[in-house]
């Protein structure tokens, strides 16, 4: 399928991913293995527009949650969970964001983190990824309506993510990086070592997926 989005991966979900890789390689069948494949299809999904292909639904605020309007995620199937016999549905979440592209291109999404569902851990990692406070409202996103984090199945809430004006400091990033995608295309090349190694940790790193 046609790619239609530009993935951005952040730095510490890209090496997360090096690591899966690393340990499907040595480890064939293992949960490590399930995680890397299931990962890749997640991330290939999110360039390609499949979203609707997932479980999954925008995020939201509340006093006792991170402020996530601005992100989605998909429910990503791994292992089958399941309790007192009862289906608890896929076992991981891969929280992302969207953004307006400045060159005419196809916009950006931005894998922020993957993690097992259990004890909302994948929204606890989006959220210090994404420089967040338990409870505090961010002032960037007054504009978004809530949708309150729910557990409710069914609820008509929209499935992906606002697209957002590019914030600036991935705007920075991507203005000093060298291996911007092209517009037609819709993952970034993977940076040579070289200049992997000079870039700072918090700067948006790309992956070939």
């Amino acid at each position: 399928m046609t790619a239609q989005f530009r993935l951005l991966v952040r730095p510490k979900l890209r090496r997360e991913l090096a690591m899966l890789e690393h340990a499907a390689a040595s480890q064939p069948g293992s949960l490590r293995d399930r995680e890397f494949r299931a990962l890749k299809l997640g991330l290939k999904a999110l360039a390609e527009g499949r979203e609707d292909e997932y479980a999954g639904k925008r995020l939201g605020y509340s006093a006792s949650h991170y402020d996530l309007r601005d992100c989605a995620e998909l429910k990503v199937p791994v292992v089958p969970e399941s309790r007192h016999g009862h289906d608890l549905g896929p076992s991981h979440r891969l929280i992302y964001r969207e953004f307006e592209a400045d060159d005419g291109g196809p916009p950006y999404r931005e894998a922020v983190c993957f993690a097992p569902r259990s004890s909302d851990l994948p929204f606890q990692i989006a959220g210090a990824r994404l420089g967040r406070e338990v409870g505090q409202r961010v002032p960037e996103l007054v504009h978004l309506p809530n949708h309150r984090p729910t557990f409710q199945r069914g609820a008509a809430e929209p499935t992906g993510p606002p697209r957002l004006p590019l914030p600036p400091d991935l705007r920075k990033a991507l203005a000093a990086a060298s291996n911007v995608a092209p517009a037609h295309g819709a993952v970034m090349p993977r940076p040579s070592p070289g200049r992997l190694a000079q870039r700072r940790i918090d700067k948006p790193c790309s992956r070939e997926l």
